[in-house]
């Protein structure tokens, strides 16, 4: 069995109501459950001691991150969830199995100007999150409106991709635990894209979203820590039932 550690609302005892289905859920499998308070940096409920704890909630920096791992040991350490949260922690070990990418400071206007020459668009990302529609630039006008609307900070560092057209059969996501993948309703990895799991090996728990090109090729759109990753097209049940199970069945990874 696992603790496995939900938002709250902050400053309240109760969980954030987009995670309530998977809390009553994990009780259903016999796991407990408790509540991380990011605003306040404390847990409501004391984890089980004999139990690992496993984070299932919002997306957190690696500051918030840390300050949860000091309130209870996790199993997926700091520098693993930033291996699969963050597109630099993931992208060079796949290159050859997603589209092209450059890590560009956002002030470098001259960068993105030379890709939409080159490639007449391109996909501007954050390490960690999309812009949703915003994401598909095709001028230094449309690159400057994104940053305003998402008020990305001039710090920051894009995640920059060439623009690949892609079919339309939908795109899926596979949770991988330990080098073993799953997709929603027993779908099968990509034969193709085997390499990516031992490329991805020392990442204990996380996502691989898979999209195909127009000539039906499967191409790797993105890697995420699965304790942060929603379920998109998997049952909240489907995903107990086949990978957090499993969660709880191996053993801690070595720090």
């Amino acid at each position: 069995m696992l603790n496995i550690l939900f938002p709250s609302l902050p400053y309240q005892r109760l969980v954030d109501p987009m995670w309530a289905e998977e809390m009553d859920t994990a009780r259903h499998y016999g796991h407990t459950v408790g509540l991380f308070d990011a605003e306040q940096e404390k847990l409501h409920q004391a984890p089980n001691p004999n139990y690992p704890s496993l984070y299932r909630g919002w997306m957190l920096t690696g500051a918030e991150y840390q300050k949860l791992e000091a309130l209870t040991p996790l199993l997926v350490p700091l520098a693993m969830y930033l291996a699969s949260h963050w597109a630099n922690g993931w992208y060079q070990a796949i290159a050859g199995f997603t589209p092209k990418s450059y890590f560009i400071p956002v002030e470098e206007r001259s960068a993105i100007l030379t890709l939409l020459r080159s490639h007449g668009r391109c996909f501007v990302k954050g390490l960690s999150k999309s812009f949703g529609t915003d994401s598909v630039v095709s001028s230094l006008a449309e690159y400057d409106h994104l940053l305003k609307k998402h008020a990305v900070d001039s710090a920051e560092a894009l995640f920059v991709r060439e623009f690949v057209k892609l079919s339309a059969a939908p795109e899926q996501r596979f949770f991988a635990v330990r080098g073993r993948v799953y997709g929603a309703s027993g779908q099968p990895f990509p034969a193709e894209l085997a390499p990516v799991l031992l490329a991805l090996q020392s990442r204990w728990f996380y996502t691989i979203d898979v999209a195909y090109d127009l000539h039906g090729k499967p191409i790797i759109i993105e890697v995420g820590d699965g304790q942060v990753s929603d379920t998109k097209e998997w049952t909240v049940s489907a995903l107990y039932e086949n990978v957090v199970n499993l969660v709880a069945a191996v053993q801690e990874p070595e720090r």
